[in-house]
This record gives structure tokens, sequence and C-alpha cells, in this order.
């Protein structure tokens, strides 16, 4: 009956875990330990309570030179672990003298669920992460939803951000970005569809199966045609808070008006060269009329993951960005 599941749709794969096949599945459990770098030594953080996010650090133990430390903040359907490797490669290029923080944002890897998900909220769980850390001012590198709580972060708490790096994001709508947006909506929505009334425990007896994954990837594969885009998303499947996510309506496709507001901090947006997030120098003027004091690089050969598509060239210029005395 398993192997079957490799070449039935939606309709077919919903009947399977309807029948009871997911309860025979055998189930693995992971536990994750939070290790921070520079000593190499494990340091459990405290586990995530309803105003806390869960996060993993690499620390900067020294003193001399200290500069903030980099927040890096994944997006939509991601985790901390998708840049723990870009953490650690900056944090290894001692002459940045930065602690790099990887948060999970809510509702997604180890952070506490919740009902309600914005821009504004999960830049306040931000805020509370960098309160209970002692931090005083971040430097902030967020990846697509990740960089737009960073853009709403240092536009309405500029003393809190040193400076700004912007991932496959703009603060312009864009019809790329609203179509974006859509065909997520519509992948959760047949997840959704699939875990209706399934326990706890048997949705992750699933996600933790890989042909119920192979088979969830062909179901998905008309709505997110990008494959990585698709990988993504199967590999944090029950890591992420599906239902929560379908209640944000519209609340994180679009970029808010902020109200005149600026950042006046550098600030470097990141596009990939195939899937450019500004398109002329009307769009430039828009973006830095937010962020004046902004600078802009496509990747060649990137589109929505340059942090992965173009890996060196993004790291280069990231640590060209963090080091130059503006």
């Amino acid at each position: 009956m398993m192997t079957g599941w490799k070449h039935v749709g939606l309709a077919g794969l919903r009947a399977a875990v309807s029948q009871g096949v997911a309860s025979r599945l055998l189930h693995t459990s992971r536990i994750f330990l939070v290790a921070p770098a520079g000593q190499d030594t494990a340091r459990p953080k405290p586990p995530a309570t309803s105003s806390s996010l869960a996060y993993v650090s690499y620390e900067n133990t020294s003193q001399e030179q200290r500069q903030p430390p980099l927040v890096i903040q994944h997006g939509l359907f991601g985790r901390k672990e998708n840049f723990t490797s870009l953490g650690k490669q900056i944090h290894h290029l001692t002459d940045t003298k930065r602690s790099i923080i990887l948060p999970d944002l809510r509702n997604h890897g180890e952070s506490p669920p919740s009902n309600f998900m914005s821009l504004q909220q999960m830049s306040a769980d931000l805020q509370r992460l960098t309160s209970h850390l002692g931090v005083a001012k971040v430097a902030i590198l967020g990846h697509a939803t990740g960089g737009r709580v960073a853009m709403y972060t240092a536009l309405t708490r500029p003393e809190l951000v040193s400076r700004l790096i912007v991932s496959a994001a703009s603060p312009v709508d864009t019809e790329t970005s609203l179509l974006r947006w859509k065909r997520n909506k519509e992948a959760m929505k047949i997840m959704a569809e699939i875990y209706e009334g399934l326990s706890e425990e048997t949705m992750a007896r699933l996600n933790s199966n890989s042909e119920f994954k192979l088979s969830a990837n062909t179901a998905l594969k008309e709505v997110l045609t990008d494959s990585s885009e698709r990988a993504l998303f199967l590999s944090n499947l029950g890591k992420v808070n599906v239902k929560a996510l379908l209640k944000t309506t519209m609340d994180l496709s679009t970029f808010p008006d902020m109200d005149g507001r600026t950042f006046e901090g550098p600030t470097l947006f990141i596009s990939g060269e195939k899937e450019p997030l500004w398109r002329d120098d009307t769009e430039v003027r828009r973006i830095r009329q937010l962020f004046p004091n902004s600078h802009f690089i496509k990747l060649a050969g990137a589109s929505y993951w340059p942090h992965t598509e173009a890996n060196k060239e993004f790291l280069m210029q990231t640590v060209a960005f963090l080091q130059t005395k503006f």
C-alpha cells in the first residue's frame, strides 16, 4: 500500500491517510541541541515560552573591537537550520567580529505557536529576543518574509538596527511577490486538507516518512512550480504551523504603509538576477524613500535563493558590507 502513494494525486493521498495507513508508519524523533560556536561547547538555551523565540547563536568571545551581533532571519516555511551554514561561514570570518543569532519565527521551527502572524507581531518577537539577550543594537540579514520583518523593525525601531541586509525581498509590492504569496497560500491549503482531522501524533509520523513526502511533492507540483521552493516547503513539514499561516489572509503578502518613516542606516538589497526585486530606477527611488542610504546588488545565476544559488558571491558581498565603514 505504501508504494502506491507515489502514483496517486491529492485525492488518493488524502484517502490513504484517512484510511489509517499513517497509523502504521514508524515514528522517529530528533532532538535539536543548541550549541554556540566560539569554543565549540554546548550551552542549551532555555525552552521557548509564549513570548520568546527559539534561537541558536555563534558567539564572538573576543572583546576587541566587538561589533553589534548579526541576526539572520529566515523566511516563510523556513527555520533557523536553513541558515546555519551561512551563519557559520560569516562567523568563521573572524574579522567581522560579530556574534551571529539565528531565531525561528513564531509558528516556525522550535518557536511557540500562535494563532496570529503579522510583520508587526514578528518584529515585536524579534525585539523581545534582543531585549532578553541584553543587546542594544543589532545588524539584521533577512531573507524573503524575514527580510520584510527586518525592514519593518528598522523603520519602526531605527535605534535598534545598526545596518540592514535584505535578501529576496523589497518594501515594494510587485505582481511577482503577490503571485508568490498566492502560490504559498494554495500550498498551505493543500497540506491543511491532507492534515484535516488528524492527530498531532499521526501528522508527525507522516511528516517523517519519505514516501509521504514524495506523494506530497506530486500534489504540490502544480502550485509550487519552483523545485527549490517546493523542497524547502517539504523539508520543513511538521516544523511550520500551517493552520496559523492560513489565518494571516493578506497580512504577509504586502508591506504596510510606513507613514513617511525612514531608516537612515546603511542598507544592502541583494537580489537574484533571474528574479529581480527592482525592475527600474522608479522602483529604486521608491525603495530609497524608506531607505535613503541603500545599495543594490544583483547576483548572476541566482533567483529567489541567492544565499544558496550564488553562495560565494553572496557571502563576499555580505561580509564586505558588514565591514565597510559608512
